[in-house]
């Protein structure tokens, strides 16, 4: 859930004439301590020493084969590994305050929690990374935003704020992680969260308040669907393996375990289709990844009420320039624009496998009956007068979905639209759900 938009940005962030502002959770690094931010040394060099700890001291490991290419590190009895993206760790912020009048002995022991909590942090991470660093599709998004000059930082705070397990702030190029045990998970998060990352500074593809409601919602589930389809690859790859690797490459399915748990029918989807190695390479997965998420009924209902909800908190404040207030919330999206953007690795899968798809139907842009009647009202309270929106209906909504598919309510009912307007109880709350992924 990685670009559900922040409330509270604009009071640092005023609009600009010919600026932009897009949704985000996480506020400027305003009053952090600096020192915070430097990188650490590469991760590159730490892993490869952790991975082939067993050679004992002043022995010399054996040399692999010229054509195993990139996969050079041993994993004694799993296989061979590829070394690990560099990237740049930007540590752990703490937003816990320290208590001037604690006595010594508190004080040192919080400073030894926070320093243990930053040492776990790291070592996940770098474990995370090298597991991510194994798929190609995994490699690609850390290599790409990495380039763009993404650091990544452990907040629990921000993130807990959200409930999210990750999340994307381009402009701060920041991916924003909550402190995880499990490596394979945070593994997952960070190359839904890299998506993110190129997705916004490759293809200029994030919502933003230049875009009507109804077109952000409809470009929020776009990115989304994209996000999830390539981490639902990135399972897939590190469980079958890379068909360019050999034979005896490190492969786990842990990954792809838990995108079973977490996502079932978005990766039943893609692993639907995997008949041959070429539907693992040519994107034909990740398309079908991509359409499953519109069959999402909780993951939908989020992202399109999180959207407007932002929305309606932030035009009042852009309200007060009117000359600029014309320039936002104003723009359209064309589905073609949008297709060319959907990228992986390079290529534009929905043109290769949906040729036909649009985003102007009900299935990839139509928004709940209840969602219509905010964006109407948001029309008339905000937008020049004389304008009203032609909005296409999905026809399921979910009262409080936010709250549901974070877990933070037991009470949630569904409404089915158009033809049934009663309500009708769901059978069971759906698991809590980390988001991103």
């Amino acid at each position: 859930m990685s670009h559900t938009p922040e409330m509270n940005r604009a009071d640092r962030h005023p609009p600009q004439a010919a600026g932009r502002i897009s949704p985000q959770f996480f506020d400027s690094a305003q009053g952090r301590n600096p020192a915070r931010f430097t990188s650490v040394p590469p991760l590159q060099g730490r892993l490869a020493d952790h991975f082939t700890a067993s050679v004992p001291p002043g022995a010399i490991p054996p040399v692999p084969p010229p054509d195993r290419g990139d996969w050079t590190v041993e994993i004694p009895g799993k296989g061979y590994a590829r070394p690990p993206v560099q990237v740049d760790f930007a540590g752990t912020i703490s937003h816990e305050r320290p208590d001037p009048y604690a006595s010594p002995a508190k004080k040192a022991a919080r400073k030894k929690r926070l320093e243990a909590e930053e040492l776990r942090n790291e070592k996940v991470l770098e474990e995370a990374v090298f597991i991510l660093s194994q798929s190609p599709t995994g490699r690609d998004v850390l290599e790409q935003m990495t380039k763009e000059g993404y650091r990544i930082v452990f907040d629990d705070r921000r993130t807990g704020e959200r409930g999210a397990g990750g999340l994307c702030d381009p402009s701060d190029k920041l991916i924003i992680l909550r402190g995880h045990d499990n490596p394979e998970y945070l593994a997952l998060l960070l190359g839904h969260e890299s998506v993110h990352a190129v997705q916004n500074t490759r293809h200029d593809m994030f919502p933003s308040t230049r875009h009507k409601p109804e077109v952000g919602i409809k470009m929020s589930f776009a990115i989304e669907a994209d996000a999830y389809a390539q981490q639902s690859q990135i399972a897939l790859e590190l469980a079958y393996g890379d068909p360019d690797g050999p034979d005896d490459q490190l492969r786990m399915d842990g990954p792809l375990l838990q995108m079973r748990e977490r996502f079932p029918d978005i990766i039943h989807a893609a692993e639907r289709v995997l008949s041959d190695e070429e539907s693992m390479q040519n994107g034909k997965s990740v398309a079908a990844a991509f359409e499953a998420f519109y069959d999402n009924f909780y993951l939908r209902t989020f992202y399109e009420d999180a959207h407007i909800e932002w929305a309606e908190a932030y035009a009042p404040r852009l309200k007060g320039s009117f000359p600029w207030l014309q320039r936002h919330f104003s723009n359209d999206t064309d589905s073609q624009w949008i297709k060319d953007r959907i990228q992986h690795r390079g290529k534009s899968y929905l043109n290769d496998h949906l040729p036909n798809m649009t985003f102007d139907d009900a299935r990839h842009s139509g928004v709940t009956a209840e969602t219509g009647k905010r964006i109407e009202k948001f029309y008339e309270n905000h937008m020049p007068k004389g304008k009203k929106p032609l909005l296409k209906r999905f026809g399921v909504h979910m009262r409080n979905a936010v709250e549901a598919v974070l877990g933070l309510t037991t009470s949630v009912r569904a409404v089915i639209k158009d033809r049934d307007d009663t309500p009708k109880g769901l059978q069971g709350v759906p698991p809590r759900r980390n988001h991103g992924p």
